[in-house]
């Protein structure tokens, strides 16, 4: 297997050397070091590394037509790449393992592809569903205040942001109208009936 690597001299503007740099072409990336034995030995490890998990240790995961492949780079982070409907790729690094990488795609796709409810998303995990729930609710909180109560995208925000305003708009309940309605309706026609007998 052949590595497009090198180690390379950093230079003052003076042209005096002031450190080495452990470098991979391959994927534009580099560390610096003071001197050129601790930039190869960094280089090693990083070719070591990438023989030993990156080329290795990938993990796919298909949810709603998103497509999320994930594996270690060269530093140890995860390289996760969101591949979109539409073909579109892209690349985020972030630390900890490939199964909480997959995690976090899997509750971006669920807010990415939200049905408006505050149902349970069934691409998440339980121990997920209480911090989307939340979420849910500071959307339609802020649905409401903009849409509904007209208030402008900063005002929306902090409304959205205090979790003890409503998140949905409350409608009166239509069976106590109904209720209230047959009851007048009730007492008009007692009344005619009332008149009716005292005309008789």
């Amino acid at each position: 297997m052949k590595l497009d690597s090198t180690v390379t001299k950093i230079k003052s503007a003076r042209g005096r050397t002031v450190g080495y740099s452990a470098h991979f072409r391959s994927i534009g990336t580099a560390k610096e070091h003071l001197t050129k034995e601790a930039a190869t030995a960094d280089l090693e490890k990083l070719i070591t590394f990438r023989c030993d998990y990156e080329s290795v240790e990938v993990k796919i995961a298909s949810v709603r037509g998103h497509v999320g492949a994930f594996s270690y780079n060269l530093f140890g982070d995860i390289a996760s790449r969101h591949v979109w409907p539409d073909g579109t790729v892209s690349l985020s690094l972030a630390n900890g393992t490939l199964a909480d990488a997959e995690s976090n795609f899997r509750y971006h796709v669920a807010q990415i592809t939200w049905d408006g409810t505050l149902a349970n998303s069934d691409i998440l995990i339980e121990a997920q569903q209480q911090e989307f729930r939340r979420w849910c609710e500071f959307q339609l909180r802020y649905k409401y205040a903009h849409e509904t109560l007209g208030l402008k995208d900063g005002d929306a925000h902090q409304y959205a942001c205090d979790g003890r305003n409503p998140y949905q708009h409350v409608e009166p309940p239509v069976l106590a109208v109904a209720v209230e309605s047959q009851s007048l309706q009730s007492r008009a026609g007692r009344k005619d009936q009332d008149v009716g007998i005292a005309i008789r």
